[in-house]
Protein backbone atom coordinates (compact mmCIF):
# COMPACT_ATOMS: atom_id res chain seq x y z
CA UNK A 1 0.00 0.00 0.00
CA UNK A 2 1.23 3.38 -1.24
CA UNK A 3 2.01 6.02 1.65
CA UNK A 4 0.13 9.14 0.86
CA UNK A 5 1.84 12.20 -0.04
CA UNK A 6 0.53 14.83 1.81
CA UNK A 7 2.77 17.73 -0.21
CA UNK A 8 1.24 16.77 -3.09
CA UNK A 9 -2.55 16.86 -1.45
CA UNK A 10 -1.35 20.31 0.21
CA UNK A 11 -0.39 21.66 -3.61
CA UNK A 12 -3.66 20.09 -5.04
CA UNK A 13 -5.89 21.93 -2.31
CA UNK A 14 -3.74 25.26 -2.79
CA UNK A 15 -4.00 25.29 -6.48
CA UNK A 16 -8.03 24.29 -6.83
CA UNK A 17 -8.59 27.08 -4.05
CA UNK A 18 -6.36 29.59 -6.15
CA UNK A 19 -8.46 28.68 -9.28
CA UNK A 20 -11.44 29.37 -7.75
CA UNK A 21 -10.43 32.61 -6.11
CA UNK A 22 -9.45 33.73 -9.75
CA UNK A 23 -12.42 32.71 -11.49
CA UNK A 24 -14.75 34.10 -9.18
CA UNK A 25 -16.12 38.01 -9.68
CA UNK A 26 -15.71 40.37 -7.49
CA UNK A 27 -19.31 41.16 -5.97
CA UNK A 28 -20.46 44.83 -6.61
CA UNK A 29 -23.55 46.99 -5.24
CA UNK A 30 -25.60 49.04 -6.42
CA UNK A 31 -27.87 51.67 -4.61
CA UNK A 32 -31.18 51.14 -6.01
CA UNK A 33 -33.06 53.91 -4.08
CA UNK A 34 -32.25 56.77 -1.09
CA UNK A 35 -35.64 56.81 0.79
CA UNK A 36 -36.27 60.54 1.80
CA UNK A 37 -39.06 59.81 4.46
CA UNK A 38 -42.05 60.47 2.06
CA UNK A 39 -41.51 57.38 0.49
CA UNK A 40 -40.48 55.26 3.36
CA UNK A 41 -37.97 55.28 6.00
CA UNK A 42 -35.26 52.62 7.56
CA UNK A 43 -35.84 49.43 4.95
CA UNK A 44 -35.49 46.57 7.38
CA UNK A 45 -36.69 43.76 5.78
CA UNK A 46 -35.15 41.56 2.91
CA UNK A 47 -36.22 42.24 -0.79
CA UNK A 48 -38.73 39.78 -2.35
CA UNK A 49 -38.39 39.59 -6.33
CA UNK A 50 -41.36 38.71 -8.30
CA UNK A 51 -41.84 36.89 -11.64
CA UNK A 52 -41.35 40.53 -13.31
CA UNK A 53 -38.30 40.63 -12.00
CA UNK A 54 -39.45 43.76 -9.47
CA UNK A 55 -38.42 43.65 -5.58
CA UNK A 56 -40.92 44.51 -2.88
CA UNK A 57 -40.07 45.77 0.48
CA UNK A 58 -41.12 46.89 3.38
CA UNK A 59 -39.94 50.42 5.13
CA UNK A 60 -40.52 50.63 8.89
CA UNK A 61 -41.45 53.88 9.34
CA UNK A 62 -41.77 57.33 6.74
CA UNK A 63 -44.51 57.26 4.20
CA UNK A 64 -47.61 59.00 3.95
CA UNK A 65 -48.65 58.37 6.88
CA UNK A 66 -45.62 57.68 8.93
CA UNK A 67 -45.46 54.27 9.85
CA UNK A 68 -44.06 52.90 6.75
CA UNK A 69 -44.81 51.74 3.40
CA UNK A 70 -44.84 48.52 0.99
CA UNK A 71 -42.61 49.64 -1.75
CA UNK A 72 -41.95 48.10 -5.17
CA UNK A 73 -38.98 48.70 -7.28
CA UNK A 74 -38.96 47.66 -10.78
CA UNK A 75 -36.15 46.64 -13.08
CA UNK A 76 -35.52 50.11 -14.43
CA UNK A 77 -34.84 51.57 -10.50
CA UNK A 78 -37.80 53.13 -10.66
CA UNK A 79 -39.67 52.93 -6.75
CA UNK A 80 -43.25 53.07 -6.55
CA UNK A 81 -45.24 52.58 -3.11
CA UNK A 82 -47.53 50.01 -3.11
CA UNK A 83 -49.16 50.84 0.36
CA UNK A 84 -48.85 52.73 2.84
CA UNK A 85 -49.47 51.76 6.31
CA UNK A 86 -51.13 53.84 8.79
CA UNK A 87 -52.30 53.87 12.57
CA UNK A 88 -55.67 52.17 14.11
CA UNK A 89 -57.00 52.67 17.43
CA UNK A 90 -58.83 49.82 18.86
Amino acid sequence: MRKPNWGRRAYAVLLLCATAAIALPAQTFKVLHSFDNADGANPEAVLVQATDGSLYGTAYSGGANTFGTVFKISPGDTLTTVYNFYSQSN
